[in-house]
Order: structure tokens, then C-alpha cells, then sequence
């Protein structure tokens, strides 16, 4: 299929993109409220009571990387590069996407709920930004900074192996997506090598940062041995649902 993985030009772009809100989120938010009103699609539930005041990245993704119909999908990223001025290629294509639980598409608990606390959704962002910068030189300083805003949110509300779909959407060839999917195909010795298959049998939660990077190495190993017939994160995930489905 001659537009498989296209989409990656169009989400690390436009994670780029986000990154320059990370300090004018009151003008993200109006954004987002502009694409939705151009292509008369319904606001999505963000908050208990109407438009949120605040979001994170990871959130931002889930609106276009949740359960609709790809027509749907396709009109929001077109609202979407002409909100943002995205010179990629509008996606029309989505092999290898894993895709939120519309009831649980935030990365956050709503204004109000004991489970909100503050700094949750700036950790979000820290996060977002370390892993931009990670993927771009993965320096020891660039690594711990990554692990340290990781570890933090990976105990907060609404933060759990989605974060790792997340990781992927905005950098699909540096993170790969642990989604149940992923693990089930991941643990099983003829898709993946021993390492790789010891480590997501082991794991019961969302991995720590150090363990999370581990798994990403040892993938890539995988992909520079040809044995498994994946290169990249993007054909694993797409190998993975094919199975997955029956294909």
C-alpha cells in the first residue's frame, strides 16, 4: 500500500507543532475549538462542564487517535493542518495507529475530581517535550531527563500503558506502543527475540522510563536482524493488529 505509514510525516509534524503551546495553552485550547466549529463536528467531553481551561499534548493526539470512523478522522486532521499550517500530507491511511477508549480518551482526571492534582497536566507536557528531545539526541542528559518526567506521571491519574501509545503517535520510529495488542504479540517467541519476550511477560503495570527504553533497544535490535520481518515500530504494530484481527 503505496500511503502505509504516511501518517508519522503528518503526527511528528504536527507534534512539533504543539510544542510551541507549551506555555500559551489558553490559545491551544481556542484552536482546537476553531477546527472543531470549521468542520462542524460536536466539541468532544474534555471537562465536566464545557471547554476545558487547560490540556496536555497526549490529549490533544487522542482526539484524532480514538474510535470513529476514519471519514471523521480524515475531516479533523484536514481541520486540523489548516488550523496549524501542517505542510504533511493530510493521512488518509492509518496501518499501525493504536487507538484510545473514547470513554477514557483524556490523560487526565476533570476539574473537580479528588484524583486531579495540581501539576498533573504540566507534567504532561515536561513529558511531551523530554521525549521530543530524546528522540532527537539521545544523549545520558537527554535519557534522565526523559526517565525523571516519565517516573513522575506515570503514577498520576489516567497515565497508564497509554502513555506509551502516546510516545509512539508523536515519534512512532523512537517509542514503540504497548497497547494490549502490542504486549500479547510482543510476548510470544516467534514475533519477538527472548529478551524482548522476558521483559513484557514480566511486566504487570506500565513499565518504569529505564525499563521502557530497554524494551525500545532491545525492539530495535529486532529490527536490525531482519528475523522477525518488522523494521521499524509502525510495521510491528501494524503486524501486530494483523494478527490480532485475523488477518
Amino acid at each position: 500500500m503505496a500511503d502505509q505509514y504516511i501518517w508519522t510525516n503528518f503526527y511528528m509534524e504536527f507534534a512539533d507543532k504543539l510544542l510551541e503551546y507549551e506555555n500559551n495553552r489558553k490559545e491551544l485550547v481556542s484552536k482546537i475549538q476553531n477546527i472543531y466549529s470549521n468542520i462542524g463536528m460536536k466539541f468532544p467531553k474534555l471537562e465536566s462542564k464545557g471547554i476545558p481551561e487547560d490540556i496536555d499534548p497526549f490529549t490533544v493526539f487522542g482526539l484524532f487517535n480514538k474510535k470513529i470512523s476514519d471519514p471523521n478522522r480524515i475531516t479533523l486532521l484536514k481541520g486540523i493542518s489548516n488550523e496549524f499550517e501542517i505542510s504533511a500530507e493530510v493521512p488518509t491511511d492509518f496501518s499501525g495507529i493504536p487507538v484510545l477508549n473514547n470513554m477514557m480518551a483524556t490523560f487526565y482526571a476533570f476539574t473537580g475530581d479528588d484524583h486531579r492534582k495540581e501539576g498533573d497536566i504540566d507534567n504532561l507536557w515536561i513529558t511531551f517535550e523530554r521525549a521530543l528531545q530524546l528522540a532527537t539526541n539521545d544523549t545520558e542528559e537527554n535519557i534522565n531527563n526523559f526517565s525523571l518526567a516519565y517516573n513522575k506521571v506515570r503514577s498520576q491519574f489516567a497515565v497508564k500503558w497509554n502513555l506509551t501509545m502516546a510516545l509512539y503517535w508523536v515519534r512512532p520510529y523512537v517509542f514503540v506502543n504497548l497497547d494490549s495488542c502490542n504486549r500479547e504479540f510482543l510476548g510470544n517467541p516467534e514475533h519477538a527475540p527472548a529478551n524482548v519476550v522476558s521483559e513484557i511477560k514480566s511486566l504487570k503495570t506500565l513499565p518504569t522510563a529505564e525499563e521502557y527504553l530497554e524494551i525500545c533497544d532491545n525492539c530495535r535490535s529486532a529490527f536490525e536482524s531482519g528475523q522477525f520481518g518488522y523494521k521499524s515500530f509502525p510495521e510491528l504494530s501494524y503486524n501486530a493488529w494483523e494478527i490480532s484481527a485475523g488477518k
